[in-house]
């Protein structure tokens, strides 16, 4: 199935800016909070990391080669890119973790008693970085990337809205632009869960694809603690409604099996995809590249 349309959410195309007029960090904040933000600007550990994932994903943002479409050889590139040695490498949990925790001690005001909109949708960004390239880099029993897998039923009903009007801009002093995801886009859509919902037919929900997004996420809390409550989270509140709709359709049993993931990361095929990108992957490149502007353009 050829899809026209991509799942456009930022551009990797963001402009640096100072930290007094930066447009990704609030201004009604306590100064501590804001002072750990502008830091984040600096940190050659977090650029280094995030670095492949904006240069892999940047030509499916707005105004990008891709972001009406792209060819499979365009897709498996960037895939190689995104779910290399390389990349895993410079992007170890011990550095989102530690972060994370800094995060929470600089702005745990503005993350639960306080809560600030804004600050939030920059936490969802560090917290879902890791389980989400985990699962843009999984793969099905055969080897095959999941996030190419087709989803008829979901593509459809998505294609109407998927549009550059997915995507905040926010000025910023000077001539620049800035990209912000729209994080009601992503979280309604599910998008960070490959596009998984609770309410899927049985044939489309219950497969291996699905239970290794789930476990990504799942592993992740279990052992990083998501500070304001999952069911709190600008980007990932709908896991409690595909959890349930998992047990409730493929059984208890379904998320504990055991899984062997066909290929690791790396390599992959791409057989069954014909034509342009898939509203999914298309979708998936941009909200990492999103994930990885929004860590390292703070």
């Amino acid at each position: 199935m050829i899809h026209t349309i991509t799942f456009i959410l930022v551009t990797a195309a963001a402009a640096q800016a100072a930290s007094s007029s930066n447009p990704y960090i609030p201004t009604d904040i306590s100064s501590g909070c804001s002072s750990f933000l502008s830091s984040l600007n600096t940190d050659t550990d977090l650029a280094s990391c995030t670095t492949s994932l904006i240069s892999a994903s940047s030509s499916f943002g707005p105004g990008g080669n891709y972001s009406n479409g792209a060819s499979k050889a365009a897709v498996s590139s960037a895939l190689s890119s995104i779910c290399s040695s390389a990349t895993a490498s410079a992007c170890p949990q011990s550095l989102i973790t530690g972060k994370l925790a800094s995060f929470y001690t600089s702005c745990g005001a503005e993350l639960t008693s306080s809560p600030s909109a804004g600050v939030k949708i920059i936490y969802d960004t560090f917290y879902s970085l890791l389980p989400l390239l985990s699962s843009v880099c999984a793969k099905d029993d055969s080897g095959d990337w999941c996030v190419l897998a087709s989803n008829a039923t979901t593509d459809a009903k998505l294609a109407p809205a998927v549009n550059i009007a997915s995507v905040s801009r926010r000025a910023e002093s000077g001539s620049q632009t800035a990209y912000m995801p729209n994080a009601k886009t992503i979280n309604d859509n599910n998008l960070l869960f490959l596009l998984l919902k609770g309410s899927l037919p049985k044939a489309q929900l219950c497969t291996t694809c699905t239970r290794n997004v789930l476990t990504n996420y799942i592993s992740f809390e279990g052992s990083t603690n998501y500070a304001p409550g999952i069911a709190q989270s600008s980007l990932m509140s709908g896991q409690s409604e595909l959890y349930q709709g998992v047990v409730a359709t493929c059984g208890a049993d379904f998320l504990t099996s055991a899984v062997k993931a066909a290929g690791g990361l790396g390599q992959g095929s791409s057989k069954g995809q014909s034509g342009a990108l898939s509203l999914r992957a298309g979708g998936l490149f941009a909200s990492l590249g999103a994930l990885g502007v929004a860590v390292f353009m703070l």
